[in-house]
């Protein structure tokens, strides 16, 4: 492993530095909400005043705007969103740029309509609030959760907003943070912590806060558990440190050198190459022949679930977080006698994201950001995650 990484803060130097002792199991861990939503403290501590700036009050901002599937957006000037009784215009700091806006902007999500500005990774400040909203301030720093639910399906109505039938997504169904302003649901926003920056928090709505949910909400990582993780992009480096969070030890999976050193300085106790030869079979040289407790791909490509059913040991589990192929293929005899069980996994539910933004303010988890760039270069950011150079997160920032 060679020297520490220079996205990484200087405090954290060594595998074992990137944890505390876990409890004992993944849900006890300091998993509990960072606050209510609408709330304006964190940890117990009161968010500190920020500086303000006046709120927008003119016609027009500015936004990435996608016209065309597969053409880059195009920066223009586009009208003021308007700010409706329960919601609240952010004034966009940061936001992050990933694998699904690159899917969007190929067309490849069916549910996105042109024209659309997308941007689903979202931090910033309160630049106005509607008539009815109460718990925010002007100028108070917030990330905004991106699912949008109607708070009256069968599903919202117990809790799993996640679940919602009439579902909209932030950057998806509806316009998102590629733009000076976005007009989102006053309970979709969370205070950012003190110490957090905006960089960081704009990453966490999705490239936090799903691997959250994927390893605690999904998989149930515990104590002692042994997980692999396919793919170390800005959730697969995530995935890595919850996962050491919760008390489990960590294979990191990814063909560049760089990804698998930055995995292990993060708290990955191996890192192992796929070129090497059979995942599967690499996972159980490193667990005596047993498999891992769960397998986190995050890669979606051709033959991961297969690689990740045979990597698992009996009552093992794949979660597929990330999608690429359209189907998947897995031995059956693993399936069956081995009883190993596949799941998906989307997002995050609004309690997950508070206790994922806990962990960030905590310095338990580090957002990977890869580079900052202006809005104008959003194109470029793009074309750097399909190119596969930039190793975490593209982060859009804005003035």
């Amino acid at each position: 492993m060679g020297a520490r990484d220079p996205r990484l803060p200087a405090h954290r130097h060594g595998q074992e530095e990137a944890v505390r002792p876990a409890r004992q199991h993944a849900h006890d861990d300091v998993l509990e909400p960072l606050a209510p939503r609408g709330g304006r403290t964190a940890g117990g501590r009161l968010v500190p005043t920020v500086a303000r700036r006046p709120p927008f009050r003119g016609a027009v901002v500015r936004a990435a705007v996608l016209k065309e599937f597969g053409a880059a957006p195009v920066v223009e000037e586009v009208a003021e969103p308007p700010c409706g009784p329960s919601d609240v215009l952010v004034r966009t700091s940061a936001a992050g740029v990933c694998q699904t806006d690159v899917k969007i902007v190929d067309g490849l999500v069916p549910t996105v309509e042109l024209p659309r500005v997308p941007g689903h990774e979202i931090a910033g400040e309160v630049a106005e609030l509607g008539r009815d909203v109460t718990g925010f301030s002007e100028g108070e720093r917030v990330l905004v959760s991106l699912d949008v639910s109607c708070e009256s399906c069968r599903y919202c109505l117990i809790g799993k907003f996640d679940y919602c039938e009439a579902l909209r997504r932030v950057g998806f169904e509806q316009d998102g943070g590629w733009a000076d302003l976005v007009r989102v649901p006053a309970r979709n926003l969370l205070a950012v912590p003190d110490g957090v920056t905006l960089a960081e928090a704009a990453t966490i709505p999705d490239a936090v806060g799903s691997p959250y949910h994927a390893v605690v909400g999904r998989a149930g990582v515990r104590v002692g558990d042994v997980v692999a993780v396919y793919g170390l992009g800005g959730l697969g480096l995530a995935a890595v440190q919850i996962a050491r969070v919760a008390g489990a030890r960590v294979i990191a999976i990814a063909r560049t050198p760089e990804r698998r050193e930055l995995a292990e300085q993060l708290g990955a106790s191996w890192s192992i190459d796929p070129r090497d030869g059979p995942v599967g079979e690499q996972v159980r040289e490193l667990t005596d022949g047993l498999g891992v407790d769960a397998f986190f791909d995050v890669v979606g490509a051709e033959g991961t679930v297969e690689q990740g059913v045979l990597a698992c040991r009996k009552g093992g589990q794949v979660v597929i977080v990330g999608y690429v192929v359209p189907e998947v293929s897995a031995p059956t005899v693993g399936l069956v006698y081995g009883e190993v069980s596949i799941r998906g996994s989307r997002s995050s539910t609004r309690d997950e994201l508070e206790r994922a933004t806990r962990l960030v303010a905590e310095r338990r988890v580090t957002p990977v950001i890869g580079r900052e760039l202006g809005l104008d270069e959003v194109g470029r950011a793009l074309e750097e995650l399909r190119s596969g150079t930039v190793i975490g997160r593209p982060v859009l920032t804005l003035p």
